[in-house]
């Protein structure tokens, strides 16, 4: 084991760089471009104090909606976190969806109490974006904020995700979410260091070149009226990617507002994750290649040479890349027998590097979170999303391509399915 441990590394530290280029080839494709732009773009906006947001001469007034099934448990608690804000929304309006708990009852005590403006009750499931639209209805005020029953926030979060409304051409704005429970084991760990890189990182380099193609459904901010006109959101699942994606068809901006901190549990076992995971991955299949696909297409009207831009992205760095990986595992195994998995290690180790990179300047323009307890599930991570959540994913995008499997996910009930169909 030692013997061939050392013929490996003799081997790779033997290499010129054209020929390390050629063994390396996936990684110098489908990695190194996206960390470059992260890295980019840190070094553009530089680092955020973490201070307290400067006051606006005027801030626009805003109605937060939340919408939820079965969560009796959680949501006084959002609400309140809602109250303790440095600008509390000026409405909040809360729907019950088909819940089957006690999430009535607590509505009812919360109305009384005067920590919510409106609630509605649903008898029957139709689903968060539905209820996200039922709701719409009762906002009263220019700007709606659509939250997750489980959420928490930063003390500045509405006032941060707010304040880029204040020019005009920008619609949508998307919060940055952290993991809450990311200490609690390995799997919310990785997740943790997961939303850091590619949330408070990635959407910053995304917003750096104007491609923030998804105001999150957990903690985004809408104008009122603008939400309204192009229909709200989508009944099915992807409803935030969707309604972001029509909202920049119709020439609206979509932004990433970076100090707007929202917390959330992450799914906490393996297998919750997966299908979480198959459920969004194939969302972004059937929207931005069935819906969507006037982006790809040059002689629609949709049409636009910066639509078309995140479109290739999704395609070459998700899809492509989780194809191709199987194909270069492959390659090296028959091309270097049994060296093939010392290189497989190499670019791994090269890849782990870039990920504690990205960590650290994902921690350090986010400074109100801190992140310096995450810094030992970074090694593991690296390994977790380069080699099983790959397969998910390509797992994902198969599953959808074949059988069209999100037109069937849970997540929204069958009824729903067959209206929208």
């Amino acid at each position: 084991m030692i013997h061939w441990i050392s013929d490996g590394l003799t081997y790779l530290l033997s290499q010129s760089g054209e020929s390390l280029l050629g063994l390396f080839w996936f990684v110098a494709i489908f990695e190194v471009p996206r960390y470059l732009l992260g890295f980019l773009a840190v070094a553009a906006v530089g680092v955020p104090q973490g201070q307290a947001p400067t006051c606006h001469a005027k801030r626009p007034r805003v109605t937060a909606i939340i919408a939820g099934h079965n969560e009796e448990q959680s949501i006084e608690r959002c609400v309140r976190c809602l109250h303790e804000q440095s600008q509390p929304p000026d409405q909040i309006v809360v729907l019950s969806d088909g819940s089957t708990d006690r999430m009535p009852t607590k509505l009812r005590e919360l109305k009384a109490r005067g920590l919510i403006d409106e609630f509605h009750c649903t008898e029957l499931r139709s689903g968060k974006p539905a209820g996200f639209n039922l709701t719409l209805r009762h906002a009263a005020e220019e700007i709606v904020v659509n939250v997750d029953c489980d959420c928490t926030f930063d003390r500045y979060a509405i006032e941060n995700i707010v304040a880029p409304f204040a020019d005009p051409e920008v619609a949508g704005v998307s919060g940055n979410i952290v993991a809450r429970n990311g200490m609690l084991n390995l799997v919310t760990g990785f997740q943790a260091v997961e939303y850091l890189i590619t949330i408070s990182q990635g959407k910053q380099a995304a917003d750096l070149i104007g491609q923030v193609t998804c105001v999150s459904g957990g903690f985004g901010a809408f104008r009122s009226s603008v939400i309204r006109e192009c229909g709200g959101l989508d009944a099915g699942g992807g409803e935030d990617l969707d309604a972001t994606l029509r909202l920049r068809k119709s020439g609206w901006k979509t932004v990433f507002a970076q100090d707007a901190l929202c917390y959330t549990d992450v799914p906490d076992t393996l297998g919750g994750l997966v299908r979480q995971r198959f459920r969004w991955e194939r969302d972004a299949v059937r929207l931005r290649f069935r819906k969507h696909r006037d982006f790809l297409n040059p002689f629609s009207s949709q049409f636009s040479w910066s639509e078309l831009f995140h479109q290739i992205d999704f395609l070459v760095f998700n899809i492509a890349a989780a194809v191709v990986f199987p194909i270069y595992v492959l390659w090296l195994s028959m091309t270097y027998g049994d060296l093939a998995l010392i290189v497989l290690l190499g670019a791994q180790a090269g890849m782990m590097l870039l990920d504690f990179l990205s960590f650290l300047l994902a921690a350090l323009v986010t400074p109100r979170l801190n992140a310096i307890g995450l810094i030992p599930y970074v090694p593991g991570y690296s390994l977790f999303n380069g080699f099983l959540m790959r397969f998910v994913r390509l797992g994902a995008y198969l599953d959808e391509w074949i059988f069209y499997s999100s037109y069937q996910d849970t997540y929204i009930p069958q009824k729903v399915h067959r209206v929208r169909r």
